[in-house]
């Protein structure tokens, strides 16, 4: 049974580079060790890339990411990520004086971060302690639990805030700067 620590979606319409996060956002996975460096390794568990016409595609990719922390018996961590980008055409563009392939479209990214407590199951699948299981993850170990499901709703808001600045850095994604501010101006005009 898995107990959902954080679930959010993050979401971008306009010029992006759709490759580049990938590859940045596969990075982090290895950092953070849900994934070795080895591509066969990789837990992208389904990848499909539709083209219609004029030049229009439509991608959807699930990554099913696992992690077990600090060598835990007990706790594993899984964090799903379901990409899905609708209308995308690929444009180039001009950034100071090099010519950037980018894709232009919307593109979603669902975050689902749960804890899986007795992940083995060798408490539900024991004789005898499969009767103290609950008790023991709601009752006994309800701190450590609350911990580690705090640091799981951490590292996903973290993947959250690594894919927003992705998506500031990234040339030709900036928003035009509007005279006067955001606001209309107050009075009399001239």
């Amino acid at each position: 049974m898995a107990i959902l620590a954080a679930e959010f979606r993050i979401k971008n319409k306009g010029t992006f580079d759709l490759k580049g996060l990938y590859e940045y956002l596969h990075l982090w996975v290895v950092e953070e060790g849900y994934a070795s460096s080895s591509d066969p390794k990789f837990p992208e568990v389904f990848h499909s890339q539709h083209e219609f016409g004029k030049g229009l595609k439509e991608h959807i990719i699930w990554w099913r990411l696992e992690k077990i922390p600090n060598n835990s018996t007990y706790y594993k961590y899984e964090i799903d990520l379901d990409w899905r980008t609708v209308a995308i055409r690929d444009v180039e563009t001009v950034y100071q004086g090099k010519k950037l392939k980018l894709a232009n479209g919307e593109l979603q990214i669902y975050v689902y971060a749960r804890i899986v407590p007795d992940y083995r199951e060798t408490w539900s699948k024991h004789w005898l302690l499969k009767y103290f299981n609950a008790l023991y993850w709601k009752v006994i170990m309800k701190s450590n639990l609350e911990k580690h499901k705090l640091e799981l709703y951490r590292e996903a808001y973290r993947l959250q805030e690594t894919i927003k600045d992705y998506w500031k850095l990234m040339p030709g994604t900036e928003e035009p700067e509007h005279e006067g501010g955001f606001w209309p101006q107050e009075g009399i005009g001239e």
